[in-house]
């Protein structure tokens, strides 16, 4: 599947007036795990990827979807060929947290974002701390956040008081607020107020202004007009 997205763009380029500096990518869910596969396994392709709510490391997340009851897990062991015990190498071969230092290393502009309740029942299948993973994967050292801080909102569906965003994203405000945000040189992550989805004009907005090879753009517009929010409790 990785290598049909590299196929897809080199066609598109091939028969297309594409500009090599402006080929991007972005997904939800599983379309959000494809996303950081292709940052971290073909960094070059990309000036930017955008990656809502994503499974990011299979093997922490196959005894998560057991316990919420959801059918991932039996994908996952068909996939893999087992359980993360008896197949650690091939959940980690089909994990992007695997891959995300090669897109860090490259310069790779990535944004992740996710809803707060993901990862409790009747309200998603992927714990809000994959996305917090993936971020740690791209971020500086002083900039990770604590196996500790992942663990709470997991678990509490809130943010600790020190880690709460008190700045202003105007796509991510009102209901939809953003409680935490974190920013590592070309990778940021938003935990929002929500379920299991992302607000894609976010995603849009910040794809548009990023160029290959070109460190991050992380402007924000003053304000915005009715923001689309997709959510797909699954």
């Amino acid at each position: 599947a990785v290598q049909d997205v590299v196929d897809a763009v080199n066609w598109a380029k091939a028969n297309h007036p594409v500009d090599g500096d402006r080929v991007y990518a972005m997904g939800s869910s599983g379309g959000g795990h494809m996303t950081l596969l292709m940052a971290g396994r073909h960094p070059s392709i990309w000036a930017g990827c955008c990656a809502f709510c994503p499974p990011s490391d299979l093997a922490l997340w196959h005894p998560r979807s057991k316990a919420l009851g959801h059918g991932y897990w039996k994908h996952l062991e068909l996939a893999c060929g087992g359980t993360p015990d008896e197949k650690p190498e091939e959940y980690a071969r089909r994990s992007a947290v695997t891959y995300l230092g090669s897109a860090k290393e490259a310069g790779v502009n990535v944004m992740i974002a996710t809803g707060i309740h993901d990862g409790h029942t009747g309200k998603g299948s992927v714990p809000v701390s994959q996305a917090m993973r993936a971020f740690n994967a791209l971020a500086d050292e002083k900039d990770r956040i604590a196996e500790e801080t992942m663990n709470y909102i997991d678990e509490n569906e809130k943010v600790p008081q020190a880690e709460l965003f008190t700045g202003h994203d105007p796509f991510y405000s009102g209901d939809r607020r953003a409680d935490l945000k974190r920013t590592s040189g070309n990778a940021q992550v938003t935990i929002f107020e929500g379920g299991h989805g992302g607000i894609s004009e976010a995603g849009f907005y910040w794809l548009a202004r990023q160029r290959r090879g070109v460190k991050a753009d992380w402007t924000l517009p003053g304000s915005v007009g009715g923001a689309g929010y997709s959510e797909s409790a699954k």
